[in-house]
């Protein structure tokens, strides 16, 4: 007979997963042939309808419905109705494609860009007050660094002064 704690270590391995298949035929057969503890009698009804296929019923006429349909299957000559069906679905995911392009397709692609000035001088105007406006923009964000700049070089000239 075998021991009880080893059939407990091989339950707990199987539960996790992490047995070998000769290790499962082990606790077949024990629960097979043996006579066990009350308290596998769970885990033997478990063994039993798992590696026993004939305490499953199937149901009737299953065997013929499934030559039925893998004969069906096999001759691969699909009715009219499926190859209609099929034809139809082609032609509505094309439909749908083409529709999509059209009416996702915005009008503003189309514009050329065109001059917001008709006089010349008036833009060149208008281009100076830009620039004027970033650059003064640009100076106030790099007026700190005057700052950091005159730091920099009080310290090298106290390093130069230092080392020389």
């Amino acid at each position: 007979m075998i021991e009880e704690n080893f059939i407990e270590q091989l339950l707990a391995a199987f539960y996790n997963g992490e047995t070998t298949p000769e290790e499962e035929e082990v606790l077949l057969n024990f629960f097979k042939n043996e006579d066990f503890n009350e308290k596998f009698k769970t885990d033997s009804e478990l063994f039993q309808t798992l590696y026993d296929s004939s305490r499953i019923p199937l149901p009737e006429g299953l065997s013929q419905r499934l030559e039925k349909s893998i004969d069906k299957h096999i001759s691969g000559s699909p009715s009219l109705k499926t190859m209609f069906i099929r034809i139809l679905s082609a032609a509505a995911v094309i439909l749908l494609c083409i529709s999509l392009f059209f009416f996702t397709r915005k009008q503003d692609d189309f514009q050329i860009i065109a001059d917001t000035y008709s006089n010349p001088e008036e833009a060149a105007v208008a281009a100076e007050q830009a620039l004027m406006l970033v650059s003064s923009k640009l100076n106030q964000g790099l007026s700190p660094l005057e700052k950091v700049k005159e730091s920099v070089n009080i310290t090298n000239q106290l390093l130069n002064h230092n080392f020389n």
